[in-house]
């Protein structure tokens, strides 16, 4: 399992929400015991505030949790406290993307589906750098220097987001959108570079880079990039990411987002293009044919 924090702090709270429900005590009689206001319970049971060593030991003992499980929570609450590895870069990330991060970091398999761009964890650092740079001065002009500061901020997040592929357990699919190999983003030297990296990243053995042609026409909720983060077999272990036209991220653990589809749909619509659509990638795709 991942040592995202993030993610150990969802395992923990999950867990000891699963232990109360378990001892038939309610988050009224769990906060009676301690002295603790109930919202207190309802906060750290919801993520909203994290749970100290101290306050999980005296759960876990009021929940009659087996010792060899306390220590094994015990353990995790430890875990759970330590920084992650991306706390330099948290002035240039929302609470979103630190989420994305962990899920995208913890999974066992990942699929991505994009329409515009190249998807993070498969650009090259002069994609990025271009893209990113396009994006920021999108959004503000700002003369201070800050701006440049945030954008390799946000680069160097982006490539060391990428040692996600070298987890030896996840798999990876992806399925672009013609138009992300067609849009030019820096140059056309950035872009024969992005090319060869999309090749060779296809030939990792738990990577699979597909596109779907123009000719295909309209496919299965191709108008919205979407991400689906599996931890297990079933629908329950199922996170599903999306944005807004604004850029909002949308997250959504067995629970229906915001255009009322559950992740379970986005799942079986890149199951359908996968199977009936979408083409490997190969160099005369990405290069042209040979002279």
């Amino acid at each position: 399992m991942s040592e995202n924090p993030m993610f150990l702090r969802q395992r923990l709270r999950d867990r000891l929400k699963k232990a109360r429900e378990a001892a038939e005590l309610t988050q009224q009689e769990v906060a009676d015991t301690f002295g603790w206001s109930p919202s207190k319970v309802i906060r750290i049971e919801n993520g909203k505030i994290g749970v100290s060593v101290t306050d999980t030991m005296a759960l876990a003992s009021r929940y009659r949790i087996a010792a060899e499980e306390q220590q094994e929570l015990v353990d995790l609450a430890r875990a759970a406290r330590q920084p992650s590895w991306y706390a330099p870069y948290k002035e240039v990330m929302t609470p979103a993307l630190e989420a994305y991060i962990a899920y995208e970091e913890s999974a066992t398999i990942v699929r991505n589906y994009e329409r515009n761009v190249v998807p993070g964890l498969l650009q090259t650092e002069e994609y990025a750098r271009a893209l990113l740079q396009s994006l920021q001065e999108d959004d503000s002009v700002d003369t201070s220097g800050t701006s440049q500061r945030h954008l390799e901020l946000r680069v160097d997040l982006r490539m060391k987001r990428q040692k996600a592929l070298e987890t030896p357990d996840a798999q990876f699919f992806f399925i672009l959108d013609e138009a992300v190999l067609r849009r030019v983003v820096g140059s056309e030297t950035v872009m024969r570079q992005q090319h060869e990296t999309l090749l060779r990243l296809s030939d990792l053995p738990n990577v699979t880079i597909l596109y779907v042609p123009f000719t295909a026409g309209p496919y299965p909720l191709f108008r919205s990039p979407y991400q689906l983060f599996q931890f297990g077999p079933s629908d329950d272990d199922l996170v599903a990411y999306l944005e807004s036209p604004s850029g909002e991220a949308l997250l959504s653990e067995r629970a229906s987002l915001g255009d009322r589809k559950e992740p379970a749909d986005y799942l079986d619509a890149f199951w359908a293009v996968e199977k009936r659509l979408a083409k490997p990638i190969t160099r005369e795709v990405l290069l042209g044919p040979e002279d």
